[in-house]
């Protein structure tokens, strides 16, 4: 395929994300409209027909092609006709559960404090659809930690959580007892597990040093002196046989 053709298929699907649907793909856009084409990428990568897209791909629409409806902003990027992109609205009916992912280092801390926006947001991303928590939770995990939000219980708690588009719902701030998830690891085990064995004394052996050599013990002794007592009664008992057949 010529780039130029490449360029432009890669420009309108850019468009649909950027555009039209950012909550299908775990979006959640800034108030301005822009991600970060880190972001964009770890998307793309996602995407069946898309995971071999790098930053240099996306660098040459804007060279390649003269109409490409994006935008770029250093490492930012976003369509320029946002007129049909979802907006942050309150909403009465949700879902009874959300699925949300943390980092699995970030857990314990999570589990007494609760759930905060990462680092440069301003917001929870929270969906009903499992999977999707997965696929948002893997941009910042390898392993992330999923849990599950009792979204009615957060709503009495906090009384802020709003929908984004079809598939998003967001929040400032996740109180710990709001949501559950796996069991913490028992610190205490896993220390035992990870302590290295004691290491056995370094005892230094001549090579060949007592080699082939035997070793008495208390049995052999005993046994040795019984043997001799029998011998000794046996030729006792042989010397009076022979001195009675000389006197004969």
């Amino acid at each position: 395929m010529k780039p130029e053709k490449y360029a432009e298929q890669l420009s309108r699907f850019l468009k649909f994300i950027l555009g039209r649907a950012p909550d299908e793909f775990g979006l959640y856009l800034d108030s301005d409209g822009w991600c970060k084409i880190k972001t964009i990428l770890q998307v793309l990568s996602e995407e069946d027909g898309w995971k071999h897209v790098r930053k240099g791909n996306i660098n040459e629409i804007f060279v390649l092609i003269s109409k490409h409806g994006l935008e770029q902003n250093n490492d930012c990027i976003r369509a320029e006709d946002r007129s049909l992109l979802p907006k942050t609205e309150n909403s009465k009916n949700f879902p009874k559960i959300l699925f949300t992912c943390v980092r699995q280092r970030a857990y314990p801390h999570v589990h007494k404090k609760g759930v905060s926006p990462i680092s440069g947001k301003d917001s929870v991303i929270m969906t009903a659809d499992e999977q999707l928590a997965l696929r948002i939770g893997k941009r910042i995990d390898q392993n992330p930690v999923k849990l599950t939000v009792r979204t009615h219980q957060l709503i009495d708690s906090t009384g802020i959580i709003s929908k984004y588009g079809e598939s998003l719902f967001i929040t400032p701030y996740i109180p710990f007892d709001c949501f559950h998830g796996p069991p913490l690891p028992d610190e205490r085990k896993r220390g035992i597990k990870d302590k290295k064995p004691n290491q056995p004394e370094n005892v230094s052996v001549k090579p060949h040093e007592n080699y082939g050599a035997f070793f008495p013990t208390l049995e052999d002794e005993i046994s040795k002196k019984e043997s001799r007592q029998k011998r000794s009664k046996k030729e006792i008992a042989w010397k009076k046989e022979r001195r009675m057949k000389k006197r004969r």
